[in-house]
């Protein structure tokens, strides 16, 4: 019996007598107290693996409960279940999350797994010591995934009394990338690799990693403490609507998915479905674009304002008269607008073009697929748009969304005639253990939150290249009804 196995029947020995799951782990050991005092107790860990910050979740597979992690030391005292995505490297070595002082910051560790993964490089810029970015990102896995254990082992698991504790772990990646086997196998070796120093015991080294990820790309590979097949990488889209369909929110049909990070602008168009076997995402097109997050806008504002201020008063000549005043020097309110303009005009293109995509997949307004890959009714009424991401609340991506909403409408400048796009919210699931979170901040958590979940509770994910377009219309032979002089 595998661990699914033993997960399925875990659920049926501990449900009550109207078929509910219990609520409490305190509940779900108090229900089992006869049992033999080995009993095994599953639990998920959800780890997103984010451009700028990094989330975990550990969730008891069995019971309405979910442990939102802080990082103690190396969050910030305001955002305590935000480890920043970064990691400090000496010339020897050495791996820290927190700052030493020593070697230099390693930084957009999930972008670079994403672009070049078996690519060695400098560790950081001017360094002597290279790295790829796999092994880079196993280092930190290794020690994020250490931190949250150790934290588990501190305040949850005391609860627990002798239960023999079984893990799962999901590590989320962009839907774009699950569609990449290059790009998945590194993600899942990562993870495999990560967990297995984690729990393994030793200091966690640059070298270790590198040498653990080379061998966690073999299927012989078993990482300790779980079992190889509990580990697994999730569609980071499909984990962050874990909570919305399972909510009386949830509608089936076209939904777009829109996570804004610091780093990355990720999009994609799904078709959710629900039958036997659970939820089903038939992902229609994807795309991820490293150069349009929350923090490369604000980049994008600073450089974009010095470069006009600069110009504006020709600073490079010695020639030209000094300004008076530093009020002088800044752009007026056109220019200004200009800055936001063109950072607009590339996340319409990158929002848009998944749409465009995805409708000559799903002709018929996004509504049904022709291959079969959906068996149930689906919603005419709208596209819902759901988004995430620490940058979902400023305004100038809801206006990107919005516009995006008024051109592929009908009458809209692209022509395509897809049924309108309406923003759902993702709510705050019922039984989330985080006392510290700030109003605002569900968002942020809910991929990790999904991924927390056994990966066959999640569903089903149908990739992109999985989904082709549909044949188009046989055009009719007006020849055959064309009578003929001989015909008379």
């Amino acid at each position: 019996m595998d661990w699914r196995e033993k997960l399925k029947q875990l659920k049926r020995d501990i449900v009550g007598p109207d078929m509910k799951p219990v609520s409490s782990i305190a509940s779900a050991l108090a229900d089992n107290a006869q049992k033999p005092k080995s009993e095994r107790v599953y639990f998920g860990l959800g780890l997103d693996f984010g451009t700028s910050s990094t989330k975990a979740v550990v969730k008891m597979q069995t019971v309405d409960r979910a442990y939102v992690v802080p990082f103690r030391g190396t969050a910030s005292a305001e955002q305590p279940y935000l480890a920043p995505t970064r990691l400090r490297v000496t010339e020897q070595g050495g791996v820290e999350l927190g700052d030493t002082g020593i070697g230099g910051w390693v930084e957009e560790l999930k972008v670079r797994l994403m672009e070049e993964p078996w690519a060695h490089a400098p560790a950081w810029p001017g360094a002597s010591i290279s790295a790829r970015p796999a092994g880079l990102a196993t280092a930190y896995v290794a020690l994020i995934v250490r931190s949250v254990l150790g934290w588990f082992d501190m305040h949850v698991k005391p609860t627990l009394g002798t239960a023999d504790i079984q893990w799962a772990l999901n590590l989320g990646i962009p839907a774009r990338d699950f569609d990449a086997t290059e790009i998945k196998e590194a993600f899942h070796a990562v993870a495999r690799a990560g967990w297995h120093l984690a729990v393994g015991g030793g200091a966690v080294t640059l070298d270790r990693a590198e040498r653990a990820v080379d061998a966690a790309r073999g299927n012989s590979f078993s990482p300790k403490g779980i079992q190889k097949e509990a580990i697994n990488v999730v569609p980071e889209v499909a984990a962050g609507v874990t909570a919305y369909v399972r909510s009386p929110q949830h509608q089936l049909g076209a939904h777009v998915f829109v996570d804004i990070g610091a780093t990355t602008l990720d999009t994609s168009l799904f078709l959710l479905g629900q039958g036997e076997e659970g939820f089903k995402y038939v992902f229609l097109a994807a795309d991820v674009d490293i150069s349009l997050g929350a923090l490369r806008l604000h980049r994008h504002r600073a450089t974009q304002l010095g470069q006009l201020a600069f110009a504006k008063f020709n600073a490079s000549n010695p020639l030209k008269p000094i300004p008076e005043s530093v009020q002088d020097c800044v752009p007026n309110s056109a220019e200004m607008h200009q800055i936001d303009a063109s950072f607009i005009d590339r996340c319409l293109v990158s929002i848009g073009s998944v749409i465009v995509r995805a409708k000559r997949k799903a002709p018929q307004d996004l509504s049904v697929v022709d291959s079969g890959l959906l068996q149930s009714q689906v919603d005419s009424g709208a596209i819902r748009v759901l988004r995430s991401g620490g940058g979902m609340h400023l305004a100038l991506y809801q206006g990107v969304i919005d516009e995006v909403g008024v051109r592929v409408a009908p009458g809209g400048k692209l022509g395509l005639r897809v049924k309108p796009l309406r923003m759902t919210e993702l709510l705050t699931p019922p039984g989330l253990d985080a006392p510290e979170l700030q109003d605002g901040d569900w968002s942020r958590l809910a991929i990790a939150y999904g991924l927390s979940f056994p990966i066959d509770d999640i569903g089903i994910f149908v990739p992109p290249s999985e989904v082709s377009e549909p044949e188009p219309p046989r055009r009719k032979d007006h020849g055959e009804g064309f009578i003929s002089k001989d015909q008379v």
